[in-house]
């Protein structure tokens, strides 16, 4: 993730942030969840992985809570992100088996989501031929949504692996 406009995106944090500040103590919990999440996932985008997972864990536990498994799916999935790109490849697992898990005996709506995460996550750990699994099997759901920037999102991710695994098979064996 790579803000286009890094100014901007953080301006648009301190905003988000100012605003969970200052919401009343009577607030509505969704409220707090949502903005921490969008918070944390700003602050993941502009490199910042420590307070982003911070602030993720905190609208995490807000949906854990409310029982909200739609959003403890989602924030799961965003959460991992932030431990993936912070270099903490063991704990980002860990969140994406559990965000997927929960999506397929919960919400079947968000497999394909959970699997491209996870995907682009076990292609990233060298882990090609589940990554390749992962990945088309959200390329199967994807098409059957029809949603087009869905679809041209996991092929692009696919099309990445296949080059991996051809590279891993023309050079010395990788963990495939």
């Amino acid at each position: 993730m790579i803000p286009t406009d890094h100014d901007l995106l953080a301006a648009r944090v301190e905003e988000l942030r100012a605003e969970l500040r200052a919401l009343p103590a009577d607030t509505d919990d969704a409220r707090a969840r949502a903005l921490a999440r969008w918070i944390g996932i700003g602050l993941v985008s502009l490199g910042n992985y420590g307070d982003g997972s911070t602030f993720l864990r905190q609208a995490l536990d807000l949906a854990t809570a409310s029982g909200n498994t739609r959003a403890v799916i989602a924030t799961g999935l965003n959460l991992g992100d932030a431990y993936r790109y912070a270099g903490e490849a063991e704990t980002a697992d860990v969140l994406y088996r559990r965000a997927l898990d929960t999506a397929r005996s919960q919400h079947p709506e968000l497999v394909d989501f959970a699997l491209q995460h996870f995907g682009k996550h076990l292609m990233e750990q060298g882990h090609l031929v589940l990554a390749r699994a992962h990945l088309r099997e959200a390329w199967q759901l994807r098409s059957a949504k029809g949603d087009t920037s869905l679809i041209e999102s996991t092929q692009a991710a696919l099309d990445r692996v296949a080059l991996l695994i051809g590279q891993a098979n023309t050079g010395t064996t990788a963990d495939c």
